[in-house]
């Protein structure tokens, strides 16, 4: 009879864990495929993602709201370079805008380099306008330059108002067509211009605690929902960045509903990680509940690749959580858990959403997997992701905050 229930118990875990990865992948699929395309801040595709989320927690028992986050973007689309007699669109990265003046350009100039102040004194008296050739480190990643400027060029947090106006355009052509240009070549930009209003939303969940006296001792588990988005044909999913930490996020939110600890635990989904970390910047200026409030900050950041550079769970934290944090993961070998203090890697946490919460002074984890080679890569696709890790770190952090929310 024994050995018949625990026949039984085995296979009543091993449906469990199959369901719980389906699970997984279900919302991996939802936040990461090629539908959502690469979840670019204020882009269908990531608005795609939010709902998808929203209505996923919403059906688990979970209020979901959206908080509004305002953007502005520079679109520069539907303008070209005509070099030769061929035009080329600045759609898929022929050119990139560096800075846009709204004056009548009289002549462009092709420079290898921007000169010094007075010579560019010069230039801004004569209207002319530079088209600057890539340099070597440029041009052997054109597509990362692109992003860049695409992305923090581009998108400007409007509560840090609008850039200030410039007087020169200046426009960064691609390798490619840098082939295209010589001594001779006198090419004809067509600059259209919008400044578009651009919001993001950062989805935040709510489950309430179990015991009223503790109401106001609030923990925030988040990840960021955005990624890079599309550039030309290429798709940048963001499969572990940071998609796996939404779907480990989504994971410990159904677990924690059927089981609500003390104190309540609002799990946020940013926009704006990609961004300079502006949709937890916002969270924290506009919070929905006063800072004071907020007992503590858990940040999850890349936890599912399998070509992670950490095999286990890494967690980066403010003093006082190493305890916890092992006694959370006692069920996994010690190799498999790290735990490192957060100022030995302030540089790292820089580049995170924990960033804005540690300048509140509010205690905060990271858990990682660290980092992964096709970071900001086309090649971070569903692919490439763990499951069965993944399935481990969520269940890790809702042990973490079942332990942190009754103590």
């Amino acid at each position: 009879m024994k050995m018949y229930i625990a026949i039984l118990w085995i296979c009543f875990a091993f449906t469990a864990q199959a369901q719980a990865i389906k699970q997984l992948k279900q919302d991996m699929y939802g936040i990461a495929s090629d539908a959502t395309e690469g979840r670019f801040t204020g882009s269908p595709g990531y608005l795609k993602a939010a709902h998808y989320v929203a209505a996923q927690l919403t059906a688990a028992g979970i209020k979901t709201t959206f908080q509004a986050v305002p953007f502005l973007w520079d679109n520069y689309d539907g303008s070209s370079i005509t070099i030769n007699g061929t035009l080329y669109s600045h759609k898929g990265g022929n050119f990139i805008v560096l800075q846009y003046s709204a004056q009548v350009i009289n002549e462009w100039l092709v420079l290898k380099a921007m000169p010094d102040s007075l010579e560019t004194a010069a230039l801004i008296k004569r209207k002319a306008g530079v088209v600057l050739l890539p340099n070597a480190q440029q041009t052997g990643d054109w597509e990362t330059t692109v992003i860049r400027q695409y992305r923090f060029g581009y998108m400007h947090y409007a509560a840090d108002g609008e850039p200030p106006y410039t007087k020169l355009s200046i426009v960064m052509v691609s390798p490619a067509l840098t082939g295209e240009i010589n001594n001779d070549t006198k090419p004809v930009i067509d600059i259209r211009y919008e400044r578009d209003h651009v919001r993001g939303y950062n989805v935040i969940a709510k489950i309430p605690g179990t015991d009223q006296k503790l109401k106001n001792k609030i923990i925030i588990a988040g990840a960021h929902l955005d990624h890079i988005g599309r550039l030309g044909a290429h798709i940048y999913n963001g499969a572990n960045d940071d998609g796996s930490g939404c779907v480990a996020l989504m994971a410990t939110a159904r677990l924690l509903v059927k089981h609500p600890v003390k104190r309540p635990t609002t799990f946020v989904f940013y926009c704006g990680e990609e961004l300079n970390l502006m949709g937890s910047r916002y969270f924290m200026e506009h919070p929905p509940v006063p800072v004071k409030n907020i007992l503590m900050n858990i940040n999850l950041e890349q936890v599912g690749s399998k070509h992670r550079s950490f095999q286990g769970i890494w967690a980066v934290t403010t003093p006082g959580f190493e305890q916890d944090f092992y006694h959370s993961g006692k069920d996994l070998p010690m190799s498999d858990l790290k735990y490192s203090p957060a100022d030995s890697l302030l540089n790292e946490i820089a580049n995170t959403d924990t960033y804005n919460f540690l300048n509140k002074n509010i205690p905060s984890v990271l858990l990682s997997s660290g980092g992964f080679d096709e970071h900001h890569s086309p090649l971070d696709k569903i692919g490439l992701i763990d499951f069965g890790h993944l399935q481990k770190v969520a269940l890790l952090l809702n042990k973490f905050i079942t332990r942190l929310g009754n103590n």
